[in-house]
């Protein structure tokens, strides 16, 4: 049963990376290391938040984690860029403290786009909005106690036979049981969730595919119809992306918070190492069409024709769009 909830939140401010902002006054590595796991795995495909939040509830023997993993601007209303001017995306949630029992009756009821019972998370961030490297607040995150809190939102009642059998580790673990995303058949699977007395995980209203490198076993998205078995993406316990160049990858749960942030600076340093040899070599490819060009190619000014136009070598400008120069931020 829950005692009380207590406030968690991950996510950038306006000069760091991404970190606990916010964690339970009890939590320790271990406990962090698996809600890591799960909160970054959320984040995946972050180019399909806009307007689209994602719900969380993952739980094991001590405790249920009940979040969502949005753009900052669809929970306070404002448009909130870092200093590199990327707009901004966020977990934010509540802990509670597991004892005998698994169950959860009252927790925040799923409410698709409505957040109210999120946005006063967010004073977290603010608080640190504009924290350096240097500076504590930086290293270590605020810690948040266990208080009673009513929600204050009736969720859709369903009887017993109406709950769907969700996937556990303990059942099939290299599986993911996959659902239509609706606001109906997520209110079941979240109260079916929060009603499990077995540990669960289960991530809602996904625009998209499938989480398949992930830790939750139970999800919906946007593209099924009809409910399906996938297989899951793991290798060796660590979640690989199936599309590194829009997905964060998720770790291994024995890794450190600081590891994954240097392993995150190592693979972007990596990336920008790549794109800057691909322009090497292009710039040498430019070079070597021009001495061609000029060396076989002899054109008196008069003979030019004004009708041609200067040939172009592979090198064009693509006109931006405005919908997709607003959401390359990743």
């Amino acid at each position: 049963m829950s005692k009380g909830w207590a406030a968690i939140v991950y996510g950038r401010t306006y000069h760091l990376d991404f970190r606990f902002i916010t964690v339970p006054q009890d939590f320790t590595q271990q406990d962090l290391n698996w809600a890591s796991q799960h909160i970054v795995a959320t984040t995946q495909q972050a180019r399909n938040l806009f307007a689209s939040p994602r719900w969380s509830l993952f739980k094991n023997n001590n405790y249920c984690v009940v979040g969502i993993t949005c753009m900052v601007k669809d929970l306070i209303g404002n448009t909130v860029k870092d200093d590199q001017g990327r707009p901004l995306y966020i977990f934010v949630g509540y802990v509670t403290q597991l004892t005998e029992n698994l169950v959860i009756q009252n927790l925040p009821a799923y409410a698709e786009n409505c957040l109210d019972n999120f946005k006063i998370l967010y004073q977290a961030i603010e608080q640190v909005w504009v924290v350096k490297d240097y500076e504590l607040d930086s290293k270590h995150p605020s810690l948040s106690s266990y208080e009673p809190i009513n929600f204050g939102n009736s969720a859709i009642v369903f009887e017993p036979q109406e709950l769907p059998p969700l996937n556990q580790q303990s059942r099939h673990p290299d599986k993911i049981y996959l659902w239509q995303s609706s606001t109906q058949q997520n209110s079941l699977l979240w109260q079916t969730a929060a009603q499990s007395s077995v540990p669960v995980a289960t991530c809602l209203n996904i625009q998209g595919k499938a989480l398949n490198n992930s830790p939750f076993l139970n999800q919906s998205t946007t593209q099924t119809e009809q409910f399906q078995i996938l297989e899951r993406v793991t290798t060796q316990g660590k979640y690989h992306p199936l599309d590194t160049a829009n997905d964060n990858q998720a770790d291994p749960p024995n890794t450190s918070l600081s590891q994954k942030i240097a392993d995150r600076a190592k693979e972007d340093l990596d990336l920008t190492l790549q794109q800057a040899n691909k322009m090497a070599i292009a710039s040498q490819e430019l070079i070597n069409n021009l001495s061609d060009w000029n060396h076989t190619t002899t054109i008196k000014p008069q003979e030019l024709d004004p009708s041609v136009t200067e040939p172009e070598f592979g090198f064009k400008t693509k006109k931006s769009n405005s919908s997709e120069s607003e959401q390359d931020w990743f």
